[in-house]
This record gives structure tokens, sequence and C-alpha cells, in this order.
């Protein structure tokens, strides 16, 4: 059975819409922090690691998909981080967004044909969701971020085409990605006397909610769904995060964020229509065969 059909999808869309909004507060706990982002991740990554081997107890299974899924989850996260540096956090993130079409790009390759109409329709329709919503922001002059935030978008298409696999471990591949971001924030452990107790509660939350319980959603959503319907579920992410920044720290939308929000969602909900559509009509000829 083909993976969007099985394992009741409407769950999977819920966990995956779970997955956005643990992953949008991140900026948040980000912004209040003072520390270095090293720093930061080492720490939110180290109170994950805890949070899965305490709290969440997986059974760990480790391949070299599952490995591989790890690093390109990490790759994903410091490119990212990297380039909000070198360009605007609209770039950053418009371009990071690009992962629909390499999702697409990898399923081609290893399907060897080109993909269907309805995949271009709806990733085009959500890239120009996401140009418009970050029109005001967007900053073509920075090469460097820019490119990085490619590459980043790249790897972050990857993390979901290898953790839609079958023999997938997608909590494992993120404690393999908390275990690598650990490393960078060693030298920076001379400065943790300095650090803040509020700070120690930022990075304690960031690591239970952004990561734990964030990818505890993910998992069990991206073996429920097609890989580029959870991309493009999780692409919420981007709607929820300016919010809780209106909320917080009273930073405004742009002028177009309402028209790119409506063609974000849009493309969603098309999505979900033609991939219903299309499990109706896979469906059927089997129960026309099962009433003979």
């Amino acid at each position: 059975m083909d993976r969007e059909t099985d394992k009741r999808p409407n769950t999977a869309y819920l966990w995956l819409l779970g997955t956005a909004v643990a992953w949008s507060f991140s900026g948040v706990f980000t912004k209040m922090n003072s520390q270095p982002g090293f720093l930061i991740s080492a720490v939110s990554s180290t109170v994950a690691l805890l949070f899965y081997f305490i709290v969440i107890r997986p059974t760990i299974h480790v391949s070299r998909l599952v490995v591989a899924a790890g690093i390109a989850s990490y790759a994903m996260s410091i490119t990212f981080t990297y380039a909000n540096k070198l360009t605007s956090v609209g770039s950053a993130i418009v371009l990071q967004y690009c992962s629909m079409a390499f999702v697409a790009l990898y399923e081609a390759i290893e399907q060897r044909r080109m993909p269907p109409a309805r995949k271009v329709l709806v990733i085009a329709m959500a890239l120009t969701g996401m140009v418009v919503f970050f029109f005001d922001s967007l900053s073509p002059e920075n090469v460097a971020g820019n490119l990085l935030a490619i590459i980043s978008g790249a790897f972050f298409g990857l993390m979901f085409f290898l953790n839609a696999k079958r023999g997938s471990s997608p909590v494992t591949s993120a404690m393999i990605s908390c275990a690598i971001s650990v490393v960078p924030g060693i030298p920076f452990i001379p400065r943790l006397p300095q650090v803040q107790m509020h700070e120690w509660g930022l990075m304690a939350a960031g690591g239970i909610v952004c990561s734990g319980l964030a990818n505890v959603c993910f998992s069990r959503g991206i073996v429920r769904a097609h890989p580029l319907t959870a991309n493009l579920i999780t692409m919420l992410e981007v709607v929820f995060a300016p919010t809780w920044a209106f909320l917080f720290f009273h930073e405004s939308f742009g002028r177009f964020a309402l028209l790119g929000t409506v063609l974000i969602i849009g493309s969603i909900v098309v999505n979900l229509v033609l991939e219903q559509r299309e499990r109706e009509t896979s469906t059927a000829p089997a129960m026309s065969e099962g009433a003979c």
C-alpha cells in the first residue's frame, strides 16, 4: 500500500500541524536569549536528549538511512542559522522552504520520472505565498546568506524525503542531530556561569518544545503522510512564528502577509483535496474487485 494512503492520513495531518506549532516557538525562545547561538543550540539539544531518554524512552533504531536523516537534519539547522546571520530573516525562510521543490526532485530521481502536474502546481502556489508573505523583507543583495538558505532547503527536503521512507526512525534521527549539535557548543562551556536563570528556562523550553515535542509529533506524522504533504503542512510554521513575534515583541506584519497566508493555506488545501481524490481513485478498483 502507498505511504500516502495508509495509517490514517488525517491523523498524520494533525501531528504535522503540531510540529509546525512547536517549531514556530524557536524564534521566540532564541530572540529572548542573549547567549550565543551555538551555546543555545547545544544546551537545548542536551535538554532534548534528556527528554527523549527520560520521558519518551524510544526504541533506538540505527541504520544508514537513520544516520543519514540525522545528519541531514543537523546540516539543515546549522546552514539555516548562518543564513539568518548573512541575509534577512524573510529571505532565509522563503529560500529554505524551496525544500518542497527538492522533495519533488529527490522523488523524481528515485522514481526516474517527472513529478506530476499537481505537485508542480502546489509547489508553485506555496512558494508564491511564501514570497508574498515576506515580500517587504526580502533581501536579494545578500548572496552568501541566500545561497546558504537554499542549501538549507536542500537538506530540509532531504530530511523529509529520508524520514518518510520505510525503515526510517525519525526520533532516532532527531537524537543523532541533537548529539551532533552539542559538539559546537563545547567551546562555550566557560560562559555557562554567566547564563541567567530565565535564559536557562528558555533553552530548556526550546529543547523540550522545539526539539523534543516537535520531533515526536514529526515522527508520528511523517510516517503516515507523503513527504511533500508533510513539508507543506509544517510550512505553517512561517505563519505561526510571526504571530508569536507580534504577540510577544509587537513586531508588525508586512503589507502582503494576509495574501501570503491565504496562498500558503490554499496550497495545503488544494494538495489535500487532490491527494484525497487520488486516494479514492486508487481504492475504487480494489473495492470493485472485492464486490465481484
